[in-house]
């Protein structure tokens, strides 16, 4: 039983190191197979502390589990009937799915067995954050020929391989940073989550994406909902004078010829596009998780202009897995949601709740594919699900 015991603790400390560098990764390496490594790992200790503490199992809740399976397995198996689908690649989809499922619930396993490790794990993003988006700064401003774009946009360091997919994964660690300074127990806490947001909202801003400010005054809002003392009169002014400030700050920053001259940025056509084409083929099913999603639009004033991807994850989501998968998605949503109302004495019940409304506003403007090796969604949309997860089991056992 000792060495049993003791067993279990180094694969918790070995699972808990690989987590850990799993998001240290991404932030600074620039290699994918360096960042993929560790998902690999957290996949093999998740299995073997399966057979070696079977009683962790009894933590997980059945209807979060089957929406957060459900959605990627049926995803995985969209694969049979892609364009370009087979079996061998429906295997590789539910591979990732694998991954992403071991990631989720192992935050949830290692928070159960060291009560501090969501909070560690809440800093340790931050930090990370923080060193890649200084970093990238310095870069940008001392060798601007390590800038692949013609446009001056800051493309940051690590996997944030373009200026949107930098600014909504800096976006989201300004939000825990944000929730770190708000209810830091100490003085000390405070001024360096403040030094953070303020690290990582320069990073945002020299990106020069839009779509992230709109997340984060969300989850302020929420802030202010939650935390500003005082009458709802004084809140609401308070956030309307905070929405006046992001607005000013957004015209004075971007300059009101270029917010004109970028508009939708070509949203509203590619999104269209992607519905029309699902409609007309396979609403209900979708194209299948491999297919391309493509779009070239063309118009007078801009020429022809070639889109990878849908720019967003509800879009992307019909596209690949028709009403069924967009409606998976929306009820996964709708669960975490209501698990994350009920927890009302979780500690981290409204740094999540910050988290989720800032993924999901910032899912509707860009993203593609949920069900992916590690990237930005896992930062973006799967931490805060495996967070909701230990709001959900403190709430359980409280």
């Amino acid at each position: 039983m000792i060495y049993h015991a003791r067993l279990i603790e180094a694969v918790y400390a070995a699972l808990g190191l690989m987590v850990l560098l799993t998001i240290a990764a991404f932030f600074l390496s620039e290699s994918g197979r360096v960042n993929n490594f560790p998902t690999y790992v957290v996949g093999i200790l998740f299995i073997v502390l399966l057979v070696l503490d079977r009683s962790v199992v009894r933590h997980f809740d059945v209807p979060l589990m089957t929406g957060i399976v459900g959605l990627l397995v049926y995803l995985s198996v969209s694969a049979l009937w892609a364009d370009n689908g087979s079996f061998t690649a429906m295997l590789l989809q539910l591979g990732y799915s694998a991954l992403i499922v071991s990631f989720v619930y192992s935050v949830l396993m290692l928070h159960m067995h060291y009560s501090a490790f969501s909070r560690f794990l809440i800093w340790f993003t931050v930090l990370a954050a923080v060193v890649s988006a200084t970093y990238s700064v310095q870069l940008h401003y001392a060798l601007p020929d390590y800038q692949p774009l013609l446009e001056d946009r800051l493309v940051a360091l690590g996997r944030l391989h373009n200026p949107v997919i930098g600014a909504l994964s800096y976006g989201m660690a300004i939000v825990m940073a944000l929730y770190l300074m708000i209810r830091g127990g100490e003085h000390n806490d405070r001024f360096l989550s403040g030094c953070c947001v303020t690290a990582l909202g320069i990073g945002v801003a020299l990106t020069y994406t839009r779509s992230v400010w709109v997340g984060i005054s969300i989850a302020v809002l929420y802030a202010i909902a939650c935390y500003l003392p005082g009458s709802k009169a004084r809140k609401v002014l308070a956030a309307g004078i905070f929405l006046m400030v992001i607005v000013s700050m957004i015209v004075a920053h971007f300059g009101w010829d270029e917010l004109i001259k970028r508009s939708t940025s070509f949203r509203p056509e590619i999104w269209g596009e992607l519905i029309s084409r699902t409609l007309q083929t396979n609403w209900f099913l979708g194209h299948g998780i491999t297919s391309n999603s493509s779009v070239a639009h063309s118009s007078y004033e801009h020429g022809v202009f070639s889109f990878h991807h849908a720019h967003s994850v509800y879009v992307a989501t019909f596209f690949y897995g028709g009403i069924l998968g967009l409606l998976g998605l929306c009820a996964l949503l709708i669960i975490l949601g209501q698990r994350l109302n009920l927890a009302r004495g979780s500690e981290l019940r409204d740094l999540t709740s910050m988290m989720l409304l800032y993924s999901v506003a910032v899912m509707f403007f860009d993203g593609d594919r949920l069900l992916e090796k590690v990237d930005y969604l896992w930062v973006v949309f799967w931490l805060p699900v495996a967070l909701t997860l230990i709001v959900d089991q403190q709430r359980r056992y409280l």
